[in-house]
């Protein structure tokens, strides 16, 4: 008898996504197909314009007319295909089975509504609560997302509030109706390193306590150790490279990988140590290079990388997409 395996909560199938500008057709995501599983994290780490934000974007439908979707790309949340659904169809399915926290609160939030009005509108749309029951149930994802003072915040403004607390505001919102599937774009961007980490934190905490699904979206591979239990690389609107997350920073096979990792700064380098850098820039993706996208800055670079862009390969559940892949362990 053939073993059953469970059908993962979220599919990416062969993502195209792009933008018609003056100067052509912006590819802002090129290829994309992923899969994350009941209750995993999954980390997309990349550089600004790799198209990490789009992608979460392309998978919540949250795109402007301008976009372009590629005919054959498919989003499957737990089985159902959501190209297919209209917008008053997906409406429902945004906030109730998946939900977004993006990096900047202060656009997200209304400011002309109280913090207690914007959470219950959530729960009296999806869930249909009474509005004294929403109130109460808003009180409490305050409580939950550790925002002090509940009873006070609760009725203030937006920008009576620091950027720390707007972030736990909106993560509020994006928990009220207990979503399987919620996506962090890059969720502690303009905060404080200390406030990052009592976000990051926070988001590891009430995921476990809920099982939920997180796609946790950054441009710096530290923050995802320890808090994913997968990383996909993206470049120029492509993964890059895929595996489990110490696999990943065990043995990165990309040379880009590598060139991110070199980048975190260590706590036992001398000190002034010159910080290590990814020379040139990335490509422009109206006019992608031909072959690797990389190759112009890849100090492995050959002819055959200028010519041909290598497929992303799986072996051994870590996947690479690079004609000459780097091996040995990352210096630990």
């Amino acid at each position: 008898m053939e073993s059953l395996v469970p059908a993962p909560l979220l599919q990416v199938i062969d993502q195209h996504t792009a933008f018609v500008t003056s100067r052509g057709l912006l590819k802002a995501v090129d290829g994309v197909s992923l899969r994350l599983e009941r209750r995993s994290t999954l980390g997309i780490v990349g550089e600004s314009g790799s198209g990490k934000s789009i992608l979460a974007r392309s998978i919540m439908r949250l795109l402007p007319p301008s976009a372009v979707i590629g005919d054959s790309s498919r989003i499957v949340l737990d089985g159902h295909e959501l190209g297919s659904l209209s917008e008053r169809d997906l409406r429902r399915v945004r906030g109730r089975r998946m939900a977004i926290v993006f990096q900047n609160p202060m656009m997200s939030l209304n400011p002309v509504l109280t913090i207690g009005t914007q959470i219950g509108e959530t729960l009296t749309h999806h869930l249909r609560l009474a509005k004294a029951v929403a109130r109460q149930r808003s009180h409490d994802l305050l409580v939950a997302v550790g925002l002090p003072q509940p009873d006070v915040r609760i009725d203030q403004y937006p920008h009576q509030l620091s950027g720390g607390m707007r972030q736990r505001v909106a993560i509020a919102i994006a928990l009220a109706c207990e979503p399987a599937l919620l996506i962090a774009d890059e969720p502690t961007t303009a905060l404080d390193v200390t406030v990052q980490a009592e976000i990051l934190d926070l988001l590891q905490r009430l995921q476990r306590e809920r099982d939920m699904a997180m796609i946790l979206i950054t441009h710096d591979l530290g923050v995802v150790a320890g808090r994913t239990d997968e990383v996909a690389v993206m470049y120029a609107g492509r993964i890059v490279e895929q595996a489990p997350t110490r696999a990943l920073f065990r043995n990165a096979r990309m040379p880009y990988t590598r060139a991110l990792l070199a980048s975190i700064p260590r706590l036992d380098d001398a000190g002034h140590s010159r910080l290590a850098t990814i020379e040139g820039r990335p490509p422009d993706l109206i006019h992608a290079p031909r072959g690797c996208s990389f190759q112009p800055r890849c100090p492995r670079a050959s002819d055959r990388c200028v010519r041909e862009a290598p497929a992303l390969t799986r072996s051994d559940g870590h996947a690479c997409a690079c004609w000459h892949p780097v091996s040995g362990e990352v210096r630990a």
